[in-house]
């Protein structure tokens, strides 16, 4: 029995490396950089990753999250012959789909605390990655995910509490200096970036991990040094920028509003919804005198006008439960005992990070159209992973000592 758990154990830190390439190739796009595109590497990773859950009996995820998304992607399916553009319809369900390998995956083989710290870091050092990337190219990421300013502000505001909250809570002095690092140069990249949306989306997180802090003093001590330190490090053009955001008559401002009008129009026409990546090709049936032509592919500048009229009914309902769930355990693990538990204390950390998380990223998403990126789902399985991991170390904890019983978990 110990020779066929070390088998399996062998097996899935194999799994495991997969996991993190997908995410360096997903994320750290080497195909922009060198030569390796004609390969597709991402599917190749995406097929290993495939395979993995089929050696281990292929499972499609126990726990309310992970089957909302799965309804998710199945309504997608669902609009393809209905859709008026019937190929957007089905790259944005074959987009949902490619996520699952991955998703899966991190529920099923982070079944570990180490292995959970070291996916949560890389994720920060990929945030590090894109944030340096883009202040060598003006604020704009290397593509896909991050093709504007507005993207990679997004995406660093999700991971800049990640950072903030292991900083503060750290002993080590390189961890510590890592985590400060990424703060650093995640900040910057916002500034230099000039996206007013990842600015609102910034600003959100703060108030949060104010909130949320178990330590407020340092905490806005902290925040204080980095509010003046990027207040005189900024030019007068971006405090200029900063200044419009409540201007609602300035001229992306208020032609996002008139797009927000449009896709309100459509969901009272089409109340269960146009199809994925529908809005842009019926925008001109909608969008009446708001502007002065025809304006086919214009996007709708806001997840949540994105995913009222092209998902509609259903999946407005599936996204709020989604979230609700989400929120849900967060709470649940911020209020776990965690006196002299080491495993206990970085879930609770992990539970205040996501929570923040959430708020930088919906606040900035408020403002692009991000429904169909990746990283609130990949960000869900992490959710899912904390929650599963209190649960099944607190059953091991009431049986005996968990490290007893089984040495991969909880380690």
């Amino acid at each position: 029995m110990a020779y066929l758990n070390n088998i399996k154990r062998v097996k899935t830190e194999k799994w495991f490396f997969f996991i993190l390439l997908y995410l360096f190739v997903d994320y750290g796009r080497p195909q922009d950089l060198v030569p390796i595109g004609a390969i597709k590497p991402g599917l190749i990773v995406i097929l290993i990753l495939t395979y993995f859950l089929t050696l281990y009996g292929f499972k499609l995820g126990n726990s309310k999250q992970i089957k909302i998304i799965w309804y998710f992607v199945l309504l997608t399916a669902i609009f393809i012959p209905f859709a008026e553009n019937n190929y957007w319809a089905f790259q944005t369900f074959r987009n949902m789909v490619s996520y699952m390998p991955f998703i899966i995956s991190v529920v099923l083989c982070v079944n570990t605390i180490k292995r959970l710290k070291i996916l949560v870091n890389v994720f920060i050092i990929l945030m590090i990655y894109i944030s340096l990337y883009s202040l060598t190219h003006d604020g704009i990421g290397s593509g896909n995910y991050f093709q504007d300013e507005n993207d990679v502000s997004l995406f660093i505001n999700m991971w800049l509490p990640f950072c903030f909250f292991l900083f503060l809570n750290e002993k080590e002095f390189i961890k510590k200096t890592f985590y400060a690092l990424g703060m650093i140069v995640g900040l910057s990249a916002v500034v230099v970036s000039f996206s007013r949306g990842g600015f609102v989306g910034l600003v959100c997180a703060t108030v949060v991990i104010w909130l949320f802090s178990n330590k407020k003093m340092i905490s806005l001590v902290i925040i204080g040094l980095f509010g003046i330190v990027v207040y005189f490090s900024s030019s007068e053009s971006y405090r200029a920028e900063m200044a419009t955001i409540t201007n609602q008559h300035e001229g992306t401002a208020e032609d996002r509003l008139l797009s927000w009008a449009t896709a309100w129009d459509m969901f009272l026409d089409n109340p269960l919804g146009v199809g994925g990546n529908n809005f842009q090709t019926r925008f001109p049936e909608y969008q009446g005198d708001r502007f002065e032509r025809g304006m086919w592919g214009r996007v709708a500048h806001s997840l949540w006008f994105t995913l009222i009229p092209e998902l509609g009914v259903f999946g407005i309902i599936l996204y709020f439960r989604l979230l609700y769930f989400n929120i849900k355990d967060l709470f649940f693990l911020k209020k776990i005992n965690i006196r002299d538990n080491q495993d206990h204390q970085y879930l609770y950390i992990l539970s205040l990070s996501a929570i923040a998380s959430l708020a930088g990223f919906f606040a900035s998403a408020t403002f692009i159209s991000v429904l169909y990126y990746p990283h609130y789902w990949y960000l869900t399985a992490i959710i899912v992973v904390a929650r599963e991991m209190y649960d099944n170390c607190k059953t091991g904890e009431n049986l005996q000592d968990i490290r007893k019983i089984n040495k991969n978990m909880c380690i």
